[in-house]
């Protein structure tokens, strides 16, 4: 009996100080799952813990040996849920084995469930399952800190993602600042020649010489309309009485489907030059507010981009496909095309305003900066990813609240 009641109190002694050996979360969880593990003579041990804070559900915190998981998802699902309702200890038994789960930290946001799996038909002992109540006593201990933890490594996710949007935004100021001097520079003798041109166009009376100024004219109001997509970059965001970000384009009520029609139709004979299937699916969208210009702008850039590749790779049966929908009060437009000359790599750089520089003849990437921003300047997002056959996607998501 004395000899029994040592070896009980060694075990006890193992499991606690089993975490102290480092000051790692981590290596500590995984040190008291084997501990246990050892203690109660079992074939697996795992330690789930809730996140906390705005998370929901069990994440795996630690596990020494076979995981509950090779029993079944759902079973392991079941006896979680089954363990912390009550605050009890539960167990199952399936497919000749044995499972046991003991509430950790039980009631608190943060707390979990530890579970050890005995591959045999034994029913686990009175010992073991003491043994069990300590090593969770012991974890309760440690489960605050994965609270802190996790906190801390998502907030630390979030400055990543922060950082990188910040060097983005400082890199399209860089390029705002730049538009703004070109636009300042040439805006007045585009001016001063397209007033000329106008009034030469109207006191001619030889037809070739009116063909020839209509020409320069045309020629003027394409520069004019570039500096115009420049000037994208340096325009601020102003807002209403209601705090609402508008930009200052004007908006008004916009068919995005005609939107896409007219971009396609102003790229219709480059597409039957270079031999591009254009594949079109429409999906019935609301009416929106927003800048028509603006989104024109925005699809032609995409489609020029996406014939430049074509034409760059000369890929073999080209196809460009667009398909517009209506999902979780968002208009999305998707673009595709099966072109393989951008790496799967390269494509979270697509909307860089130089990242054509790494593709020598690419240069409607700086187009892709400009269609960023005007997605941003609707509250939207863009992504760039790999097609699932071949090819790459640009899927463009607004939300309509925000746009209308």
């Amino acid at each position: 009996m004395l000899r029994k009641r040592d070896a009980y109190q060694r075990s006890l002694l193992a499991l606690q100080e089993a975490p102290l050996i480092t000051d790692d979360f981590a290596s500590q969880a995984q040190l008291l799952c084997q501990a246990c593990l050892d203690e109660i003579e079992a074939d697996g041990c795992t330690l789930y813990l809730q996140p906390g804070h705005e998370e929901t559900g069990f994440r795996l915190a630690a596990k020494a040996g076979n995981t509950a998981e090779e029993t079944g998802p759902g079973m392991v699902k079941d006896l979680l849920k089954q363990a912390w309702d009550s605050g009890e200890m539960a167990e199952s038994r399936a497919s000749g084995r044995w499972m046991v789960a003991v509430p950790v930290w039980h009631g608190h946001s943060g707390g979990g469930v530890m579970i050890a799996v005995w591959d045999r038909s034994n029913k686990p002992g009175e010992l073991e399952r003491s043994l069990m109540k300590a090593a969770a006593s012991v974890a309760s201990l440690m489960a605050p800190r994965f609270v802190r933890e996790e906190a801390l490594t998502k907030a630390h996710e979030e400055i990543q993602v922060l950082k990188g949007e910040i060097a983005q935004e400082s890199h399209l100021a860089g390029v705002g600042r730049l538009a703004a001097g070109v636009a300042h520079e040439l805006s007045q003798p585009l001016s001063a020649v397209l007033t000329m041109v106008s009034s030469l166009s109207r006191s001619s009376q030889d037809p070739v010489n009116s063909r020839r100024l209509h020409i320069i004219q045309d020629a003027v109001q394409k520069c004019k309309g570039i500096i115009e997509k420049l000037l994208v970059y340096s325009r601020t965001s102003i807002e209403n009485e209601n705090k609402v970000s508008f930009s200052q384009f004007v908006r008004a009520s916009t068919d995005i489907n005609q939107v896409v029609a007219d971009s396609l139709e102003l790229l219709r004979d480059d597409f039957a030059e270079n031999k591009i299937a254009a594949q079109v699916k429409y999906a019935e969208l609301p009416q929106v507010r927003a800048n028509s210009t603006q989104w024109s702008q925005a699809f032609a850039n995409i489609l020029a981009f996406l014939r430049d590749l074509i034409k760059i790779e000369q890929t073999s049966n080209p196809f460009v496909r667009v398909s517009t929908a209506y999902k979780e009060q968002q208009v999305q437009v998707e673009f595709m095309t099966n072109s393989t000359l951008i790496s799967k790599e390269e494509l979270p750089r697509l909307f860089e305003p130089f990242f054509a520089n790494s593709h020598p003849g690419l240069g409607s990437c700086f187009g892709l900066g400009l269609v960023r921003e005007v997605v941003r300047k609707h509250n939207g997002t863009i992504e760039a990813k790999a097609a699932p056959a071949v090819g790459i996607i640009i899927l463009i998501r607004v939300p309509v609240e925000e746009v209308g």
